[in-house]
């Protein structure tokens, strides 16, 4: 029998191992932030982009125009991530449902992507992201609402959004570089090296200060109605509160860019430009192959995205979404695209 001694030294022990373990925010998942953040600080500093050519005049400039713009888009969607299946769940969808929503938003910008790159090469690609800030903005809006086809609008214009996102951003600043500024070849694959170096750098950070947003103010609704405010749906008012100041940065500091003249645009993009475009999709292999690769990769991917949330929840814990998806960020970060 262990002494009355022993006990109380084992209590002590207890109690201050919970006291250690509230200090690191009370869970698992807090108490590895900073010994992962080291290990991601020392392998990403090795990661980092390598320049290979010298910096003409004009180039720093540049590089701070666009990735202060893309810093802040980017950023907004970061926000909001790691709480879209979490408020659908809080708001008492089942997982089909839920299931349908993501869908909906994956379908979207699938239909999207097949004509955003001509509208935004003829009417601007300056507009292009604009149009990303607003419907982005329009999807945060729409989380307030605890309705299903609200919420499935919110999801259509993040879609459309998220295909804005990764393809006028690169074209605005593939275009200024090439065309307008005439940088060499070595310094567009720094500009991209350094894009995803700051991206991953971007979600750490967007994971943290959701958690904290979230956390601060009680899920609630407004005098019993359909419309919420607090928990989750914070993270979506800081993400729409960013986009409002990426739209002013620009607003302000860009200029617009094209793709060809309009009057090839228009040419270019008919009905002759589609089939010649389904044809190569069908009679080439080398792009049939690359097209199962990138669909299952993407595939993989939107699986883990759409899962991790519930994977993670237990009947008595709820995990700090924020935080755990900070934490995948970090084991991302060193990977990035930079060492090259």
């Amino acid at each position: 029998m262990p002494s009355i001694r022993a006990v109380q030294h084992g209590s002590a022990l207890d109690q201050v191992s919970v006291s250690s373990w509230t200090t690191f925010g009370g869970s698992f998942y807090h108490a590895m932030v900073f010994p992962l953040a080291i290990c991601t600080l020392l392998l990403g500093w090795s990661a980092l982009p390598s320049r290979s050519a010298e910096w003409p005049m004009g180039f720093g400039r540049f590089m701070v125009t666009y990735l202060s713009a893309w810093t802040l888009c980017v950023a907004a969607d970061w926000l909001q991530g790691p709480y879209v299946y979490a408020l659908y769940e809080a708001y008492g969808f089942s997982s089909h449902e839920i299931a349908q929503l993501f869908v909906a938003g994956f379908g979207s910008a699938m239909l999207c992507s097949c004509f955003v790159g001509g509208l935004a090469d003829r009417f601007g690609r300056k507009k292009g992201c604009l149009a990303y800030c607003m419907l982005y903005i329009l999807s945060c809006a729409t989380k307030h609402w605890k309705n299903y086809w609200i919420l499935m609008l919110g999801r259509i214009t993040g879609g459309f959004a998220t295909s804005l996102l990764f393809s006028c951003f690169e074209c605005w600043m593939v275009s200024e570089h090439t065309c307008k500024h005439q940088f060499s070849s070595g310094l567009l694959s720094y500009m991209f090296g350094m894009k995803f170096t700051i991206m991953y750098l971007v979600a750490i950070v967007s994971g943290l200060v959701a958690q904290v947003g979230v956390d601060s103010i009680p899920f609630s609704p407004v005098d019993g109605s359909i419309l919420y405010y607090g928990g989750n749906v914070v993270a979506f008012d800081m993400s729409a509160a960013v986009l409002v100041i990426a739209m002013v940065v620009i607003s302000t500091v860009w200029d617009e860019n094209y793709g060809t003249p309009l009057e090839e645009a228009a040419e270019s993009e008919g009905e002759s430009s589609l089939k010649e475009a389904w044809m190569a999709l069908f009679t080439s292999s080398p792009l049939i192959g690359l097209c199962v690769i990138v669909a299952c990769f993407e595939g993989s991917m939107y699986s883990f995205v759409f899962n991790w949330t519930p994977s993670l929840e237990t009947a008595g814990e709820t995990p700090p979404h924020g935080v755990v998806f900070a934490l995948m960020m970090m084991a991302c970060m060193p990977g990035a695209p930079g060492a090259s």
